[in-house]
């Protein structure tokens, strides 16, 4: 593994953590929005993440520079993130006892988002403090990078 695709697998897990804390703000700030353009309460989403290779033919200097110093006939491939947003179902939702409510049904019922704001706020927090390992990661390649750079000045 070259330093490069520490840069890469590290900006990738960044992208899929600002994804997971952005969907679950949104979330939050939707938790009592009872009417969409959709129709219908806000539907929850989830963020699910995958591994995805990572890509060096996005730098031609990496793979050239792998390529020339690389014994293997076989290189393994890297291991990156990909983030995928999904929508809840349309049915789900929490029936609460609102009979003043605009959106309430005619038995005076509105469906609420099913948005557990606890649960949001630790997807949040976890999203963050992921965030924060990958720029570490991010951050102490590019000191190695610049230590070696430093060592060539000698």
């Amino acid at each position: 593994m070259s330093l490069l695709d520490v840069f890469q697998i590290s900006s990738q897990g960044m992208t899929a953590q600002r994804t997971r804390l952005e969907v679950a703000s949104s979330n939050l700030a939707n938790s009592n929005t009872t009417r969409t353009a959709e129709g219908g309460p806000y539907r929850r989403r989830d963020v699910v993440l995958e591994s995805a290779p990572v890509d060096n033919a996005t730098s031609t200097f990496g793979s050239s520079f792998d390529n020339a110093w690389t014994d293997a006939p076989e290189q393994q491939i890297q291991q990156g993130v990909r983030s995928t947003t999904l929508v809840s179902q349309a049915n789900t939702g929490i029936k609460r006892y609102q009979p003043d409510h605009p959106d309430a049904d005619a038995s005076g019922y509105v469906t609420m988002p099913d948005v557990d704001p606890l649960e949001e706020t630790v997807n949040m927090m976890s999203a963050a403090r992921a965030f924060e390992a990958n720029a570490t990661a991010f951050n102490t390649a590019k000191e190695m990078v610049r230590a070696s750079l430093k060592l060539g000045d000698a």
